[in-house]
């Protein structure tokens, strides 16, 4: 779909309530893609342009827009953390952070050149509550916790449940769970359908037909835990210990977590080198009992 279309005004400023000026962003950011797919496969290039970025990327990783709009449990809240898990090219992330603001986001993938690639076009886009991580989620600290995290067709559902569920806020006195947002194509099992509290077509949410095959599946904390137990899968990586990529290049730190094998660490360069041959004598010259 032509960023400048009738059809992309109707879906962007009518429903959704995006301002020109946002507009103007999510049109940049079909651009930036389009330009750095040619580079990188951030996605498929078969039939990549522009256009087909906007129709098939961009405006489906807004639907989640309507349905927060039209629910009144589910609310996006300024102030409010969010988690893109396997960003790829940066959806639902950029397109969500360029229509809230005023939201915390973390856009995760384990491909580095596929997140300095989203790091640089947040930068172009003057997106200052964007931050990166590159690395696996699981790896991630568990103090680390979000109000939402949102998937676009990254995995089976059980298998993301798995990798993010540590991620969510647990429900306490004073606050909700957090949420899993997961936008997927095709037949999932009645199982996992039922453990969610909102379904609906993407077409559906943007009032506009043939924009997307695919659902929004919403599924609060204790449904993520439950598919993560039904999942059978291992953790792969160990939590902690990471870096995060936040907006004018500065890193921040996530958590101390142990020192795993082969992980590099920073020599203190205020001790003297050691060589490892203090005390060292060679076999033939040990003294015989």
């Amino acid at each position: 779909m032509d960023p400048t279309s009738d059809a992309a005004c109707h879906i962007l400023r009518d429903t959704l309530q995006l301002s020109s000026e946002q507009h103007q962003q999510l049109a940049k950011l079909a651009v930036l893609v389009n330009a750095w797919n040619s580079d990188i496969n951030l996605i498929s290039r078969k039939d990549c342009s522009r256009d087909v970025v906007f129709g098939r990327h961009i405006l489906p990783s807004l639907a989640p827009l309507s349905m927060f709009s039209e629910s009144k449990e589910l609310q996006l809240l300024s102030g409010q953390s969010v988690c893109d898990v396997g960003t790829g090219g940066g959806f639902p992330g950029l397109p969500m952070a360029i229509a809230r603001p005023d939201l915390d986001f973390l856009l995760v993938d384990s491909v580095g050149k596929k997140i300095r690639a989203v790091q640089d076009m947040a930068d172009q886009l003057g997106l200052k509550n964007v931050h990166t991580f590159h690395g696996r989620a699981e790896s991630l600290p568990s103090s680390r916790k979000f109000d939402w995290v949102m998937g676009r067709s990254v995995a089976a559902i059980p298998t993301y449940a798995f990798w993010v569920n540590h991620l969510l806020k647990k429900k306490s006195d004073d606050e909700k769970c957090g949420y899993l947002v997961y936008l997927i194509g095709g037949d999932v099992d009645d199982s996992i359908l039922n453990l969610a509290v909102h379904d609906e077509d993407i077409s559906e949410l943007l009032k506009h037909p043939f924009v997307s095959d695919k659902r929004v599946l919403v599924f609060p904390q204790p449904a993520v835990h439950e598919l993560a137990l039904a999942s059978g899968e291992k953790l792969r990586v160990p939590r902690g210990g990471s870096q995060e990529r936040r907006p004018g290049g500065k890193n921040k730190k996530l958590g101390s977590g142990a020192k795993t094998r082969g992980q590099w660490q920073r020599r203190d360069i205020t001790t003297p080198k050691s060589r490892g041959y203090e005390g060292f004598r060679r076999y033939d010259s040990l003294d015989k009992e």
